[in-house]
């Protein structure tokens, strides 16, 4: 009898695993869905917090009106000011990247080169 005791006091592989995911995904979460509270901390004013010109600003506005026609039922007020200050900061990079004059017939300014040049390659050999 004693060797069933020890056969029902020991731990399965399948509960071991599923007390470790439980426990990883408690230590992903955070405090405020477990119950703690979550102190409301301002974001800092940034010195490079410039306004978007009113080109960025409308187009910034009408993708936040297309994510909110498309998903607007299933976010909370607190995801829907997310979502504008997401896209809205998202919009500042955009603007510095179009601002960047570009012609079609532009090259890259870098190329991946996996393997030497064949001709550099026999140019160094010969030095």
């Amino acid at each position: 009898m004693p060797n069933d005791e020890s056969k029902n006091s020991r731990i399965t592989r399948r509960a071991f695993a599923r007390g470790a995911a439980l426990a990883a995904t408690a230590a992903c979460l955070p405090n405020h869905l477990l119950g703690g509270t979550q102190p409301a901390v301002p974001r800092p004013q940034q010195p490079g917090d410039e306004k978007l010109s009113p080109e960025g600003q409308a187009e910034a506005d009408a993708k936040i009106q297309a994510i909110f026609r498309k998903y607007g039922d299933r976010f909370s007020e607190a995801q829907k000011a997310d979502i504008r200050r997401l896209v809205t900061e998202g919009q500042k990079p955009l603007e510095t990247m179009r601002k960047f004059a570009l012609e079609n017939g532009d090259q890259p300014g870098n190329v991946l080169r996996l393997y030497p040049d064949a001709a550099a390659a026999r140019g160094a050999a010969s030095h």
